[in-house]
């Protein structure tokens, strides 16, 4: 490749190559360019990432060869300019700087005054007069740290593997690109939590060199005739960013901008020229005349001024007087096609179908659902209805509300006489009249049967949650699957343990997984203090003195309760005041009374049936059990842990993942036996792990859930299906 580029650049400074591409550069009739740069350095080497700099010699020769070759231009009045006939001698254009660094200030801004260029400088309001820094400048110093550090990969990694979300499949190391590439794909405000953990010694902003501008530099700038414009308030990637919070940024920036300057800017640039299906229309409500991106191209009068493209000016680009590579690339700009301008809708909703079998719960309250089915219910519930339009698409039953009054339509594909082909070709008409944006299957048939209905119909995303191990998988199911997941754009699993199994049995490709942990109401479930826990046990009729076990499952084979019953047999004689609770129901009832008799158990485990209120009965607990053979991510151990028990876990991966401690081989009972009577002997043992189990569920809780549902789906309509389709919506109502 540099031999490559040697001839390039050789041939690009031909005599006749120099005259055709000055030709071409300065053509008047084919667009204007808009020029950006971030840092300008007298070493760029010294910036974090040395492609966002140039040297100031650079940048001086490219000023000079600028205004020799265009007539810069203010951006908000590019447009205008070019509308306008006769056209000038010389072709327009125009010069943007984003961020406001400090460097700009210092070695940009006497470059281009000195020359009397207008230019428009882009802020990131929040870091502007403040010795903050950048979530990627910030790792790539910690990454060079800790790679002079003795252990310092398996700090990254230890980082990594606490984070609910992290695809179990890309193993980090201490490469910046990589996993700033990685980091990216997420949420500003996870990338930040990520590099903050990472940050173990908490080295705080305060000591780091000031890397941006005082506000007193701005207000310099802008009387000597610069123009300023919004970058956000937090340089927050808006293609993923909660609908909300992008709203918050781009208007809020815009008021901070205006009482420090004296008025409202006009130009707006997304950061990282990411923007999500909500942003355009964001930045025109915001009150803004025009928005840059980074994608490349020219402008020309009828281009849309909220999606301008820019030409980004590296060190690379600009060797020796005449920056061939640079007016190549301004050549090739001019055969990308720049959006053309439409009128600005009002604000769009994304429009997301759930396909479910049948009824969610009998009640449609927290206690009456099953796992998957609350899990659903809360992945609905956080997104806002201003920006997104959930509806259920019910394949038995009718379009009636949910029971229980679940707040979202319903609509169901009709009688169809029991038939597969037929269900499939009615839930196809009904996802043609209804057009959502994109679908998510969450349960067997409606990922069966669903799924192609979906594909079928020209769905443009279509998502396949998987909330399990698998442990329902037969044989034949395994073509189906197979052919089923080529029209999947995103497989949503649970646990680093779900989306291995994808993975590894499914043939699922690892980057099609985006991982969303299950949600524990941190409020609902919370440690108890000692008089809670005395109140909890009156209420329910337990002894103050006994050991209480509880066990939050279904009443199924692969929760193995039957391990638990003959654990608490084994332990019932050292421990003769404990108590098994057994919440839940199931067709396994039966078996689980035999059990209970043939190990002579009557009066230490009781089948409580399904409860509500299992928040009470946590509180009344020393220890949540769970025996099961296969799980995805489990709520009842979620709901352990948010309440501060100490747990007794079978030894698989979820459970694993979850809580390291308390395991027991699965089926050993008396394995889970002697870990039940090391908790009871040891109270300050049972403390330490409620405590630590505790934190460990305060990363699975709180406001966060809502950004990372809103971020997935947001990510999964812009992914597509592995295979293509014939009559695909079309995305322009939306």
């Amino acid at each position: 490749m540099p031999l490559l580029s040697q001839l390039v650049g050789a041939g690009l400074r031909a005599p006749v190559a120099r005259q055709l591409l000055d030709k071409l550069t300065f053509n008047r009739t084919r667009g204007a360019p808009i020029f950006t740069l971030h840092r300008v350095l007298p070493d760029p080497d010294a910036c974090y990432d040395s492609g966002m700099a140039v040297s100031s010699a650079s940048f001086a020769r490219f000023l000079d060869w600028l205004a020799a070759g265009y007539e810069v231009v203010p951006l908000t009045e590019l447009q205008a300019r070019l509308r306008q006939t006769p056209r000038p001698p010389r072709p327009y254009c125009s010069l943007t700087f984003d961020d406001g660094w400090a460097d700009t200030y210092q070695y940009a801004f006497p470059a281009w005054r000195k020359r009397q260029l207008p230019v428009t400088v882009f802020l990131a309001t929040g870091f502007i007069g403040t010795r903050r820094q950048f979530w990627q400048e910030r790792l790539f110093y910690r990454l060079q740290a800790l790679s002079a550090e003795a252990g310092g990969l398996e700090r990254l990694r230890a980082v990594a593997a606490a984070t609910p979300w992290w695809p179990p499949a890309r193993t980090p190391g201490l490469d910046f690109q990589s996993l700033r590439r990685m980091l990216k794909l997420r949420t500003s405000l996870e990338a930040e939590a990520f590099v903050v953990q990472l940050c173990e010694d908490g080295e705080a902003d305060a000591a780091s060199p000031r890397v941006f501008m005082t506000w007193e530099e701005v207000a310099t700038m802008q009387q000597a005739g610069t123009t300023f414009g919004s970058h956000t308030e937090q340089h927050t990637l808006l293609t993923w960013a909660p609908p909300l919070l992008s709203q918050r940024e781009i208007t809020h920036s815009r008021q901070v901008l205006q009482e420090r300057l004296g008025r409202a800017p006009d130009a707006f640039s997304y950061p990282w020229g990411g923007r999500s299906c909500f942003s355009r229309v964001q930045v025109a409500n915001a009150g803004y005349a025009c928005a840059v991106t980074t994608a490349p191209g020219l402008v020309d009068g009828d281009a849309d001024p909220f999606l301008l493209p820019r030409i980004s000016i590296t060190e690379a680009a600009l060797p020796g007087t005449a920056p061939a590579r640079l007016q190549a690339g301004v050549v090739r700009a001019r055969f990308r096609k720049a959006p053309r301008a439409a009128p600005v809708p009002p604000q769009p909703r994304l429009r997301v179908g759930f396909l479910v079998d049948g009824e969610l719960g009998n009640s449609g309250t927290a206690d009456s659902l099953g796992g998957s089915e609350l899990q659903l219910t809360h992945l609905v519930r956080a997104l806002d209805t201003n920006f997104f339009e959930p509806e259920f698409y019910r394949l038995r039953g009718t379009g009636d509300p949910p029971a229980g009054g679940l707040p979202w339509p319903v609509f169901a594909p009709g009688a169809t006489g029991g038939r597969r082909l037929a269900l499939i070709r009615s839930l196809r008409a009904l996802l043609q009249r209804r057009r959502p944006h994109l679908v998510q299957s969450t349960f067997l048939d409606s990922t069966l049967l669903g799924v192609p209905a979906a594909w079928w119909a020209g769905v443009p995303s279509i998502v396949c949650a998987r909330r399990n191990a698998g442990h329902w998988r037969r044989w034949h199911h395994a073509f189906a699957l197979w052919w089923i997941h080529h029209g999947v754009s995103v497989w949503q699993a649970n646990s680093p343990a779900v989306a291995a199994m994808l993975q590894r049995e499914e043939w699922v490709p690892a980057g099609a997984i985006d991982l969303i942990p299950n949600w524990i109401d941190l409020h609902r479930f919370h440690p108890a203090d000692p008089a809670a826990r005395a109140t909890a046990r009156r209420e329910l009729g337990l002894d103050q003195a006994a050991f209480v076990v509880v066990a939050v499952a279904n009443y199924s084979p692969v929760k193995a309760l039957d391990t638990l019953i003959r654990a608490a047999a084994l332990a019932a004689p050292r421990l003769p005041r404990l108590r098994v609770l057994l919440l839940g129901e199931g067709s396994e009832r039966p078996h689980l009374q035999s059990a209970i008799r043939a190990e002579g158990a009557g009066g230490v485990v009781e089948l409580m049936g399904k409860r509500e209120r299992i928040e009470c009965y946590l509180t009344a607990a020393d220890v949540g059990v769970l025996p099961s053979r296969s799980e995805g991510c489990p709520n009842a151990v979620l709901e352990y842990m948010a309440a501060g028990l100490p747990t007794v876990l079978s030894d698989i991966p979820p459970h694993r993942a979850l809580v390291p401690e308390g395991l027991f081989a699965v089926g050993d009972a008396a394995a889970c036996a002697a870990e039940l009577l090391q908790l009871a002997a040891e109270e300050p043992l049972r403390r330490r792990r409620g405590q630590m189990n505790r934190k460990r569920a305060e990363r699975y809780g709180g406001e966060d859930f809502a950004a990372q549902i809103q971020s997935h789906f947001l990510r999964a309509a812009a992914w597509k299906p592995r295979w293509r389709r014939w009559g695909a919506m079309s995305r322009a109502d939306f």
